[in-house]
């Protein structure tokens, strides 16, 4: 595992792990070459032996005649982590997902708690980041629209939430290309396809609303706090949603998938209600319980012939509409 960059700021960890594996490597390191290697003062080196020898109990002596320290037990170990290869790759694809969190207050506490975890790890294996980075992309996004402002807001509601306080924001609709007052009690920022969303109690509709926040204009503090509903749950919340959009009454909805479909169907969970039946044909149905209509309309359109909406009929008539006003667009 890769060390920080010469010149950059190391936490003391970072420097005992350094000293531990040239002396597990049989390099007896002495003060003057590792404050030049880790660009330190000889004194903290010193410190940091200390460190290691009385708080860590390292057995740690001085040969004068190799002139470095070394270990008289061979089997000593700092008792740092050990974790497989797959848990280290899997600990790296989590740091590379920690980009959604860009620009926002968590960036700098996350980063800070992931270096921790690194400097705790066994040399058990051998894995450079470097490289992981280079097979491994993320094409994600951690914001749309403009990233200083939603940054800002990301801040602000999350500063609410801990204080249980309403927020006032203009909140900008698309359907109506116009902004309006809210006063909104917040619940939870949750992150989805790329962009950052507000849970919270709209004083406006009198219930739980979903907020794009790159679509907030203005934002500030309210005067008056509130206290979180003892029986709400975010997870009960979105459990009839659909791709985090909701509706008011749960539908029972079941899509016809074609054979060449229904394979790419079957490697993932839509939904959390989902149930899938099987056809002699390869073909498959599947069956969901959710009140976001409009989005499944949306996500079923794009299979285009490779799927067939079954129930209900009002989702049937409602794709079968948008298929044939689709058609006229091609007809000359």
């Amino acid at each position: 595992m890769p060390f920080p960059a010469a010149g950059s700021t190391r936490p003391p960890m970072y420097r005992i792990f350094y000293i531990d594996k040239k002396i597990k490597a049989g390099q007896y390191p002495n003060c003057r070459q590792l404050a030049q290697e880790l660009e330190v003062h000889r004194r903290t080196i010193m410190r940091d032996i200390g460190l290691m020898k009385y708080s860590l109990g390292a057995p740690l002596e001085y040969d004068p005649k190799k002139r470095g320290y070394y270990y008289t037990e061979a089997d000593y170990s700092l008792g740092l982590l050990k974790l497989t290869e797959g848990e280290l790759l899997a600990l790296c694809l989590g740091h590379n997902l920690l980009a959604k969190c860009k620009g926002t207050p968590y960036a700098k506490p996350v980063a800070d708690a992931f270096n921790k975890i690194c400097c705790y790890l066994q040399d058990t294996v051998d894995i450079y980041f470097g490289h992981l980075a280079d097979m491994i992309a993320f094409d994600l996004e951690p914001f749309r629209g403009e990233e200083k402002q939603v940054a800002a807001h990301f801040a602000a509601i999350g500063e609410a939430i801990n204080q249980k306080v309403s927020i006032k924001i203009s909140y900008y609709s698309i359907a109506k290309d116009s902004c309006r007052e809210r006063l909104v009690d917040p619940y939870q920022l949750r992150y989805f396809q790329g962009a950052w969303y507000l849970v919270g109690f709209c004083h406006l509709r009198r219930e739980v609303r979903i907020f794009a926040l790159d679509r907030i204009r203005k934002l500030h503090q309210a005067t008056t706090s509130f206290k979180f509903p003892s029986d709400f749950s975010p997870e009960k919340y979105f459990r009839d949603a659909f791709q985090l959009f909701k509706g008011r009454e749960i539908h029972r909805i079941k899509i016809w998938f074609s054979p060449g479909q229904a394979r790419y169907i079957r490697e993932k969970t839509w939904h959390p209600t989902q149930e899938i039946s099987e056809n002699p044909d390869g073909s498959l149905v599947l069956s969901i319980q959710t009140s976001g209509l409009y989005q499944v309309k949306r996500w079923v359109l794009g299979f285009g012939s490779q799927a067939k909406v079954l129930e209900p009929p009002e989702l049937v008539s409602a794709v079968a509409q948008e298929l044939a006003e689709a058609s006229q667009l091609y007809i000359k």
